[in-house]
């Protein structure tokens, strides 16, 4: 892959300082690699990520050695990892040392429901990498037959750990690290710090983009609001931060805007629209700090990011997701979008070689060919401007975004309806709020007030969406067509 050029012929530069002070080269990943290649070659491995050396390093060997991750959150409900390695079958799992003895078992049973009765076998270690240790699962010959181009496994949907994953392949992340260093203009000299987790495809893009730049990435655990957050920043010259709208609230509360901070050259956002007053605010607060402030717009199926908004546009254009990134063209699938009618609105539609392959449902999908061809319907609803920019305006489909990650409703539902099947209820919402709608509740059920914390507390534990992001309505019954679909245009945020 190109997004390893740099280290295989700079082994002696810095890939990542750690808390502790350590400095990695590229070549302790370079070396991991090969062996990854000799232990696993091009099968599938669950890797549950933290942002630690082990996972840095695993995850990173993995996809250099030709192995294909999923990437998946360390403290994924184990109810929902059940599944997915019950629906999957992983040849290998890439896992922390001090991993829950539930998440333990949830690896056991779903390997034991989803290969042939009497196959199954315990999971024995293959490899240990620092703080992480890479497990043997399946046995030979009943893990899925992969694809030749696949080469990484992202879920549609991270907070739910919807079983629907998204296939990309080495020539879509590539060719997205190239337009992405390209228009940040990400050299070797930057030191991006880790705020977002390796899992979500933003926080893996920009490990992307600075390992093929021949970067030092700053790998922390530490959070936005704690002090030693910060003391590093300064300490080792931190000279980009990132964040999703959320993350941009949290740096307006703990006075980012006041901060001395003389490394920092770029600050980047995506995951979601930025309200156009915090949008506005750190435009120019960064257009007089002479920082570069870049408002981008991507999805998962686009491995991750389609669009760009330049710094210098960034107070002009304030509340756009901007152009097309290097490489790639947007659209609107709209009849008056064809034909350039100013202010016109549509689909908006992407097309460039940073396209994934497809989605996987089952395991058997991931032996599957290109199916999107490069073309991308994004389900967002979008207009551009008489100067080509582009604005978000709405969402077809069933997703929402809370705090950068998108949230697939279809699957909250499903997690609710598991834990809750007496109940007749439908998930609706927008970005930042998950509605929950109760029709009827049965007599013998508990009191509204009662109910809906259970609902709250049920979404909280699996998904690990706060319980004042939740919220419960209850009505006579829900709203159904004549053929008893739920008419979720009839359920009002």
């Amino acid at each position: 892959m190109k997004i390893f050029a740099y280290a295989e012929s700079h082994p002696q530069e810095i890939l990542a300082v750690t808390d502790d002070g350590e400095k990695i080269p590229y070549g302790i990943m370079n070396e991991l690699g090969r062996t990854l290649r000799d232990i696993v070659g091009h099968r599938l491995v669950f890797v549950l990520c933290r942002n630690t050396p082990g996972s840095l390093l695993g995850y990173l060997g993995l996809l250099q050695s030709g192995g294909v991750p999923l990437l998946l959150d360390d403290v994924i409900a184990p109810a929902l990892l059940e599944e997915l390695v019950r629906t999957y079958r992983p040849a290998f799992c890439l896992v922390p040392m001090d991993l829950p003895k539930e998440s333990r078992e949830a690896f056991k049973k779903g390997l034991e429901k989803g290969l042939m009765e009497g196959s199954a076998r315990e999971v024995t270690e293959a490899l240990r990498i620092r703080d992480y240790k890479l497990l043997r699962c399946a046995p030979d010959g009943t893990d899925p037959v992969l694809a030749p181009k696949l080469r990484l496994l992202l879920t549609t949907s991270g907070s739910t750990g919807s079983s629907k994953l998204v296939r990309i392949s080495a020539e879509n992340l590539d060719s997205n690290a190239v337009s992405i260093i390209k228009y940040l203009q990400i050299t070797k000299t930057d030191r991006p710090i880790t705020v977002l987790p390796m899992q979500y495809s933003y926080g893996m893009s920009i490990l992307h983009t600075h390992v093929m730049a021949g970067a030092t990435i700053l790998l922390t655990r530490h959070t936005l609001m704690e002090k030693r957050f910060w003391e590093r920043v300064r300490k080792e010259g931190a000279t980009s931060l990132c964040g999703v709208p959320y993350t941009f609230e949290m740096y307006a509360r703990i006075g980012l805007m006041d901060m001395d901070l003389p490394a920092l050259r770029t600050v980047t956002q995506a995951g979601g629209k930025l309200p156009e007053k915090r949008h506005l605010q750190f435009a120019e607060w960064a257009a007089k700090k002479r920082i570069r402030f870049y408002v981008m717009y991507g999805q998962t199926e686009a491995s991750p990011r389609m669009s760009w908004l330049p710094p210098e546009k960034a107070i002009e254009k304030c509340g756009s997701m901007g152009i097309a990134i290097p490489g790639g063209k947007l659209e609107l699938a709209d009849s008056e979008a064809e034909n350039h009618c100013e202010e016109a609105v549509g689909e908006l539609v992407y097309t460039g070689p940073n396209v994934a392959l497809g989605y996987a449902l089952c395991a058997g999908d991931l032996r599957k060919g290109d199916e999107f061809h490069g073309i991308l319907h994004t389900g967002d609803m979008a207009r551009r401007d008489a100067d080509g920019y582009f604005y978000i305006v709405g969402r077809r489909s069933r997703f929402i975004k809370i705090a950068g990650k998108r949230i697939g409703l279809d699957e909250a539902e499903k997690i609710l309806r598991a834990r809750f099947p007496e109940l007749d209820l439908a998930c609706a919402g927008k970005d930042e709020k998950l509605c929950i709608f109760v029709g009827d509740p049965a007599a013998d059920q508990p009191q509204p007030a009662v109910l809906a914390e259970d609902l709250s507390d049920c979404i909280e534990e699996m998904t690990g969406i706060p319980q004042s992001r939740t919220h419960v309505s209850f009505l006579p019954e829900l709203p159904r067509s004549s053929s008893g679909k739920v008419l979720y245009s009839e359920l009002k945020p």
